[in-house]
Formats: structure tokens, C-alpha cells, sequence
């Protein structure tokens, strides 16, 4: 699996979350350099998710976090994390994934919201 492939795991399981907060993690085809990178995606969305929430909620404008696509939020979130609590690659890099998976699984206009907010927030 590949670190791509790894984010994705963690955008759905962060996504499954919103909707059924005890489902458990699942870690399907993860190797286990990624199956740790997906561990301490997860790990810190449960330890930091308020403080996550606030640091986006302070960048959003004409937007509260309860109206974002619940699928853009996810993708938020795990780039977030990446940004804040990682830092193993590059920004450029963590928003250049994260648009791609707002082109693969959100609206058409999403990928372009998406890479405003994270561009913003590493400013």
C-alpha cells in the first residue's frame, strides 16, 4: 500500500467516524510502514480533534464547520493532522493529496475550496 493509499484508509475510517463514532478502524491491504502512518492519523484525530475543529473553524470564511461537506471535512482533517501533528512531508505535498481525493470523492468544486483553506492554514 502506498502512503496515497494510506491517506485514503484514514480519510474513510475519519469519515465513518462522524457518522458512527465507535466504528472500529479498519486497516485492509496496510503494510506496516503505512499501517502506523494510518495509526497516528487516527490517534490524533482522537487526541486533537477539538483543537483541529478550532483551527479550521478560525480559517473558514462565509462557512461554519456544521456546513461543510461531511466528506470535504474528512479530507480536512487528515491533511490537517499531516500538517499540524506529523510533518513527515511536504505542505505541498499533503494538500496536493488531499485535492485529489476532493476529485475523487466529493463535488466538483470542492477540490478548489479544499486547496484555498489548507494554502491558508500553512500560511
Amino acid at each position: 500500500m502506498k502512503r496515497t493509499e494510506a491517506r485514503e484508509l484514514a480519510f474513510k475510517t475519519i469519515y465513518s467516524k462522524f457518522f458512527n463514532p465507535s466504528s472500529e478502524d479498519v486497516f485492509d491491504g496496510a503494510n506496516a510502514e503505512n499501517l502506523g502512518f494510518v495509526q497516528q492519523i487516527l490517534k490524533n484525530f482522537a487526541e486533537h480533534y477539538n483543537e483541529i475543529n478550532e483551527l479550521i473553524t478560525s480559517h473558514l470564511k462565509n462557512y461554519t464547520l456544521n456546513r461543510l461537506n461531511k466528506i470535504d471535512l474528512a479530507i480536512i482533517v487528515v491533511a490537517v493532522i499531516e500538517l499540524k501533528y506529523i510533518k513527515e512531508n511536504p505542505k505541498e505535498v499533503v494538500i496536493n493529496e488531499a485535492v485529489e481525493l476532493a476529485k475523487k470523492y466529493s463535488t466538483e468544486k470542492s477540490h478548489k475550496f479544499i486547496n484555498g483553506l489548507l494554502a491558508d492554514i500553512v500560511k
